[in-house]
């Protein structure tokens, strides 16, 4: 007889779900019963067998000396010296209001003034202290002395910028010259002029090659000759740029003999 692996995963459906099985059998653990004796005392407890005990009994309390109903409560309250109550006064009001005008009494109306305001207001226009005109026109830049002349900071910007390149050049010339004297014949610096020329030839190739490749990618389908020469450009494109980051470098650029 071959034994059948019953699987374990409750979201598996399986026939052998409807096998009933049995129950696990629920042990108890024994009931918990005190050490000490339930009957005994407990010590310190407000309820003891003479009553509650909280607190200490007073002796000297009675019972029956309370205020009770339609009692004369002189023994408890002392009566008032009347001279000492100061009688009531509507005058001791403090922050009183407004009296309401009384119904016989009549606003001040028809009050006129002699002032003549065309007169003042001429007067005070003649003394006025005048302001300065304020002119739409723009202000004429062609007059001014310093027109066409460069701005003083400029050479400052300019010399500072020239004494860095000047002492990056001194640094990584000093850093080239560990490998230039094994082989002083090997390399050489290419002169500035031919680099520049050399940038400039570089970049008017690159806008050549990237027109043509715009025109190109117009069209969305790249098979046969289209994959291949997309492919041409890219390759191309990406020789210019790799060019023009070595020659764009900061420092002398060295070339082989």
């Amino acid at each position: 007889m071959s034994a059948f692996a019953i699987p374990t995963d409750p979201q598996f459906e399986s026939i052998y779900n409807l096998v009933p099985k049995k129950l696990p059998k629920i042990v108890k653990a024994p009931q918990h019963v005190s050490k000490h004796d339930h009957n005994a005392k407990i010590p310190h407890s407000a309820l003891s067998s003479k009553g509650p005990n909280i607190g200490q009994m007073r002796k000297d309390v009675k019972t029956a000396s309370y205020l009770k109903k339609k009692s004369n409560p002189k023994h408890i309250l002392k009566p008032l010296d009347p001279n000492q109550i100061k009688p009531f006064n509507y005058n001791n009001k403090i922050n009183n209001k407004a009296p309401v005008p009384n119904k016989n009494e009549k606003p001040i109306m028809n009050l006129m003034t002699e002032k003549n305001f065309i007169t003042a207001n001429a007067v005070e226009c003649i003394l006025r202290v005048p302001s300065l005109p304020v002119s739409n026109q723009t202000a004429d830049f062609l007059a001014k002395d310093d027109y066409g002349k460069v701005p003083g900071y400029l050479a400052e910007v300019k010399a500072e910028i020239k004494n860095e390149n000047e002492m990056i050049d001194n640094f990584v010339k000093s850093q080239m010259d560990g490998y230039t004297d094994d082989a002083p014949e090997m390399c050489v610096q290419m002169p500035e002029e031919e680099r520049e020329e050399l940038i400039h030839s570089l970049k008017l190739k690159w806008g050549a090659v990237n027109k043509k490749y715009q025109v190109l990618v117009m069209h969305t389908m790249f098979e046969g000759n289209r994959k291949h020469a997309k492919e041409s450009f890219e390759k191309q494109l990406n020789d210019i740029e790799a060019d023009l980051s070595k020659l764009q470098v900061v420092g002398p650029v060295m070339v082989a003999e």
